[in-house]
């Protein structure tokens, strides 16, 4: 029966029968719950389990000694294991353990025949012929925006505005004199584009 008083309201306070069922499952030891504990809120080792875990003197006892070299003969033909154990400390292959492997490798790769032969001078000859098109490409247009230097006289040089003005200008006239000098600068940047570009 789903418990509707969750569903209203989670933060709600556990009820009698989850006390029990908790309290229950505290006294008897479950190894579940001893496992989430002691990952949750671990005790402190005593000290003779923290000097015994630290101390690498200790002798195993017979019991440990035969779990420990029955698991050592298990993982040593797992190819998982042994795979594992070389990434993790790897040894130094034999001369013998080499030449097989590279035998092994070698004998994997395809013979090369003509037409492979061909086929890979006709890819190299065609990369080349377009990297020397892509090269040419880029020339023209590098040459195509390269602007001709002019001499400083055939262009308009930076004055004064005076000469724009004959007689002096009255309060409120300042937009009339900026629109003059607009004008005549925009002329000037125009003739020196028409003479950058060779235009007559």
């Amino acid at each position: 029966m789903v418990d509707r008083r969750l569903e209203d309201d989670p933060d709600a306070p556990p009820t009698a029968e989850e006390v029990t069922a908790s309290a229950k499952l505290r006294d008897e030891g479950d190894p579940l719950f001893d496992a989430l504990k002691a990952a949750w809120s671990p005790d402190p080792l005593d000290e003779g389990a923290h000097a015994a875990l630290l101390d690498e003197t200790v002798a195993l006892d017979a019991d440990e000694l035969a779990l420990a070299t029955a698991l050592r003969d298990a993982l040593g033909e797992d190819p998982v294991a042994t795979a594992l154990a070389a990434a993790w400390r790897p040894t130094e292959l034999s001369d013998a353990e080499h030449e097989v492997l590279l035998a092994r490798a070698l004998s994997v790769l395809p013979a090369a025949d003509k037409s492979n032969v061909v086929a890979f001078r006709l890819r190299r000859a065609a990369l080349a012929t377009t990297t020397v098109l892509a090269f040419a490409a880029s020339v023209v247009v590098w040459m195509g925006n390269v602007r001709t230097e002019l001499p400083l006289g055939k262009l308009a040089q930076p004055r004064s505005t005076q000469a724009l003005f004959d007689e002096p200008f009255h309060p409120g006239e300042a937009s009339a004199r900026i629109d003059r000098i607009a004008v005549a600068r925009a002329s000037d940047l125009r003739d020196n584009q028409f003479a950058k570009w060779g235009a007559k």
